[in-house]
């Protein structure tokens, strides 16, 4: 299965992901007559959190199929940041565009704590994973 992984472009699942989270974020209603399957006060925020948390794995992902060393200090300080300034920027347009939407700072909360999850678990989790497929090979 990891074999095909290499014939994805670079990066193209990062991008992808930052695309999602930019139309779930920024339109009224992104994802019309779907049944609200998380319905309880909070689940906002639970969304929020997975969403940046994939976003930071993703991008994990990425860097270890081509890469064989773990994600340096700087680095991983760039990803975070990188991460939690969108989160902040999207908070800020969905109060600035006047579209339905509001901006929460409880938000820019759960964005960031899914972030710092996401890279810290993505990095243990992708460094090994392509670590094995590669003595594999």
């Amino acid at each position: 299965m990891l074999r095909y992984v290499r014939h994805i472009p670079p990066y193209l699942p990062t991008i992808l992901v930052v695309v999602f989270i930019c139309y779930a974020s920024l339109f009224s209603d992104p994802f019309p007559e779907q049944e609200r399957w998380l319905n309880f006060p909070g689940s906002d925020k639970l969304v929020h959190f997975i969403m940046y948390g994939g976003l930071t794995a993703t991008f994990c992902f990425d860097y270890h199929r081509r890469h064989a060393e773990s994600l340096k200090l700087w680095l991983f300080v760039v990803v975070l940041t990188v991460a939690i300034v969108l989160g902040v920027g999207m908070e800020w347009l969905q109060m600035s565009m006047a579209l339905g939407r509001t901006g929460d700072i409880l938000d820019v909360v759960a964005n960031s704590l899914g972030a710092c999850l996401g890279v810290v678990t993505g990095n243990k989790i992708f460094a090994k994973l392509f670590a094995i497929y590669r003595l594999q090979k």
